[in-house]
């Protein structure tokens, strides 16, 4: 039997068309539309008045009852930037962030999937405006299914390193990188730890008060962005898996621990690892997750950004479309921005 029901929109405050997917296990909701025109000249001036003026339309897309815990979005718009396809916003259950590998991993293949984007096969290049700058991007298409997604990201440098900060009381040594966020990168060695499932809990707690005592400790600004804080912590280990090179969890939001491998994460690892002279250009370094899944990056040139000596990385990796669906707002709904529990 197949029930169609119709429903009548505008009886609701607002109703929001998205098409849900997941890259390599961590969850985006591509957002299409329902929210109201942004204002500013950059995507980083969009982002800002959004949290400002329309917060309340994030929280009811990212918490309970149509989210969850560790929710991850996407917003499309129109672009800033005349080289560019679409604009983005990312967002998930604690705030904004300026860039992201594995959301853009799925957004591009769900444009290109669902016929938003005209598909071309062998390869079909999206652009997006990010608050972080231009995501330049490469989908292998086979028979109109994306196959793997190639991101040419921001460029990525290591900002500051070898700092130290106290944590249960142990001293504790971290880099400061970015890869479209500012990310603090700590080896777990130094804890007794791995990146296990089962150490997912403690590593989250480690993680968040790791990002708030470095945005208490250290001045972040990068030299050409509007973007002044750590937002993410990423802890990283060896790896006994075949064919990878490292396995890490990337920790952010309100106590959210990435499934996949974070594409930006594993950007801001590769700065760090080129500075160190730890990898050369072109050389893959195999990101895995907690969950087993994987990124492939590599460092495709060098740059600079202000006087840092930078990267730019590419990130691969595969989405999957899992739903598509209109999300509305009871106006009559006492939770219709919704709620979050712990």
């Amino acid at each position: 039997m197949e029930i169609n029901p119709h429903l009548n929109t505008d009886s609701f405050e607002a109703a929001f068309k998205a098409i849900d997917t997941h890259t390599v296990g961590e969850f985006t909701r591509i957002i299409l539309s329902g929210f109201p025109p942004l204002k500013g000249d950059t995507m980083i001036e969009r982002k800002n008045y959004l949290a400002k003026h329309y917060d309340k339309y994030r929280t009811a897309l990212m918490f309970e009852p149509r989210g969850h815990h560790d929710m991850f979005g996407a917003l499309l718009t129109d672009p800033i930037h005349p080289e560019a396809d679409f604009g983005v916003i990312f967002m998930d259950t604690g705030e904004y962030l300026n860039m992201c590998g594995h959301g853009t991993i799925g957004s591009v293949t769900a444009l290109i999937e669902t016929g938003l984007v005209e598909a071309k096969e062998p390869y079909t290049e999206v652009v997006l405006d990010a608050p972080a700058g231009l995501i330049r991007t490469k989908a292998e298409v086979k028979n109109g299914k994306v196959l793997n997604v190639t991101l040419t990201n921001v460029p990525a440098f290591l900002y500051k390193e070898n700092l130290t900060t106290v944590i249960d009381g142990k001293k504790i040594k971290y880099d400061i990188s970015f890869g479209g966020s500012f990310f603090a990168l700590v080896d777990l060695s130094q804890i007794g730890k791995t990146v296990t499932p089962e150490n997912i809990q403690e590593l989250t707690r480690f993680g968040m008060q790791l990002v708030k005592q470095v945005n208490e400790e250290v001045k972040i600004k990068h030299p050409t962005l509007d973007i002044t804080s750590v937002d993410l912590a990423e802890l990283y280990c060896s790896t006994t898996t075949p064919g990878c090179t490292m396995k890490n969890v990337v920790i952010f939001g309100d106590h959210m621990a990435d499934r996949s491998p974070c594409g930006t994460g594993t950007s801001a690892k590769l700065a760090a690892l080129y500075a160190h002279g730890q990898i050369g250009m072109n050389e893959p370094f195999v990101y895995e997750s907690f969950i087993g899944s994987k990124f492939t990056g590599i460092v495709k040139g060098e740059t600079t950004v202000g006087n840092y000596k930078a990267i730019i990385p590419q990130i691969t990796g595969s989405a999957y479309i899992t739903g598509v669906a209109t999300y509305v707002i009871d106006p009559d709904d006492p939770l219709k921005y919704g709620f979050q529990v712990g």
